[in-house]
């Protein structure tokens, strides 16, 4: 089934903003609590200075014996931590060891019927079972984030997060030794926190959700305007995979990725499209070179065999026969260097120091027998003595040996050919130049291309495969270096080509 890669590209950065969106609720919801119990414990210490100030002053008349300086001590206190209460909107509650209430503010009716009152006075204590005495057994002299009185008080719906100061203080006139430790709790209502808390969460909620909803409409517009170009390269990649090798990219936007992609994307069909044509081509050609000679080996042994020639012409046709089969083999050993060159890569390039002066002098005579029976005038020059360079030698043999065969092949009888080596810095300049035929102008774009040879030039000799340039350019291609050739028809033609000089690099 056909997918739309813009609805895969939308679901997947859809789930990433959910994901992302997630996770920063997640950050926000912690941060904001913490932000909200460090808000409390802040307001906590600056409350108990005052409290424990004002404790201070009360402290002995609070436990005095006489029960109405310790009321008077007590409605004091109560004045004093009723009006931080309302102000700073907190329970404070001041209790010792004993579960005696010193002091608490605001006075909750519904907590009335919770503490126990002596019958002595009028002071009120907290019943063992609400467990106070486990703020005494600590050894710390503040407990932060306490819920400590949840569990004395039972009232979950009202008391909140208590923050607990525990000190000693002396309450005795007359032994300054007797010390009664007093916790100062500062409690938060339970209800505030939820209503600060769920502020805050209010706060942040419009602006992730408008967030959320821009950035899906971003995303869905960003991801449209990618999907069309790859839906494109997508339908495109089918029809390539169906043979289709016309089809092209139609973004073409340069100042994007997207449009180097599709830039690049049409080049790389463009080169498929072209070698797809030059390997229909190759294959008819190699057929066609195979056939004709073939052809005519079968017609020549056929009018031998069944009299239609002559036994005094058997010997002609023979030779005929023997040529055509050279020319198939030189046909199919061209072929075989040629796939060679193709198959191999510049890596598994060999290269060797020899001197290219000596290699000229005995690929010239190789033809020696030609050049005489043509009168040919060969003309070296040589910069000096000796030219090393750094190339395969095999390779570079077989260049010499094809450039030579063909100035030779196409100069007429008594013509010249001249052989230049001229070493420039880190390159040595060899030249092969005719006064021969030359060649047509719209055939020398041709010369390199498989098969290729003018009419003038099949009918030269008939010995010829078409493979002998496109050898030479394959060769020179997979050293890195430069051929060219410059050709006028009726004056002659010069191939010209470089090579590594060997002598520059060892200098190096």
């Amino acid at each position: 089934m056909k997918q739309n890669v813009l609805s895969t590209t939308l679901r997947r950065f859809v789930l990433y903003i959910i994901i992302i969106v997630s996770l920063f609720s997640i950050i926000i919801y912690y941060q904001t609590w913490f932000g909200i119990l460090n808000n409390q414990s802040l307001t906590a210490k600056n409350i108990y200075p005052l409290v424990k100030s004002e404790l201070e002053q009360r402290k002995i008349l609070l436990y005095s014996n006489l029960t109405s300086s310790a009321f008077n001590a007590q409605t004091y206190l109560f004045d004093y931590i009723d009006k931080l209460a309302v102000m700073s909107n907190k329970m404070i509650w001041i209790i010792d060891e004993e579960g005696m209430i010193v002091s608490h503010a605001p006075r909750l009716e519904s907590l009335i019927n919770i503490l126990e009152k002596k019958q002595a006075n009028y002071t009120y204590y907290l019943p063992e079972d609400t467990g106070y005495r486990k703020i005494f057994d600590s050894d710390s002299t503040y407990i932060k984030n306490s819920k400590i009185f949840k569990r004395m008080l039972g009232e979950e719906d009202l008391i909140g997060r208590s923050y607990i100061f525990v000190d000693s203080y002396s309450t005795s006139r007359t032994d300054p030794e007797q010390m009664t430790r007093i916790a100062i709790c500062i409690s938060t209502y339970k209800q505030q926190e939820k209503e600060a808390f769920i502020s805050n969460i209010h706060l942040l909620v419009f602006p992730i959700l408008l967030i959320s909803a821009l950035s899906v409409l971003l995303v869905a517009a960003f991801a449209k305007s990618v999907s069309g170009p790859l839906n494109d390269f997508l339908n495109a990649a089918r029809s390539v995979s169906q043979g289709n090798l016309k089809v092209r990219a139609k973004y073409t936007d340069d100042r994007t990725e997207l449009g180097e992609l599709s830039k690049t994307f049409n080049s790389m069909m463009e080169r498929l499209e072209n070698t797809e044509q030059q390997r229909a081509e190759f294959t008819s050609n190699v057929a066609h070179e195979l056939r004709t000679p073939m052809t005519s080996i079968g017609g020549f042994v056929e009018g031998i065999l069944d009299g239609t020639i002559p036994q005094e012409k058997h010997k002609t046709y023979l030779k005929r026969v023997s040529d055509e089969i050279k020319r198939l083999t030189n046909m199919v050993r061209d072929l075989l260097v040629l796939t060679k060159l193709d198959a191999d890569d510049e890596a598994s390039l060999v290269k060797n120091r020899f001197d290219i002066n000596d290699m000229i002098r005995k690929s010239i005579m190789r033809f020696e027998e030609e050049i005489t029976f043509k009168k040919l005038f060969i003309n070296v020059n040589f910069h000096s003595e000796l030219t090393y360079v750094y190339a395969n030698s095999d390779d570079i043999e077989r260049v010499l040996i094809n450039l030579i065969h063909n100035a030779v092949k196409f100069t007429n009888d008594g013509g010249n050919i001249t052989i230049t080596v001229e070493p420039k810095r880190d390159k040595v300049y060899i030249s092969i130049r005719d006064n021969g035929i030359g060649i047509e102008q719209e055939d020398l774009e041709n010369i390199w291309t498989r098969f290729y040879k003018s009419d003038k030039a099949r009918g030269r000799d008939g010995t010829g495969t078409g493979l002998g340039l496109p050898i030479v350019f394959s060769v020179i291609k997979r050293h890195k270096e430069m051929i060219d050739v410059k050709s006028k028809k009726g004056i002659g033609t010069e191939f010209i080509f470089t090579l590594e000089n060997a002598e520059q690099t060892d200098n190096s």
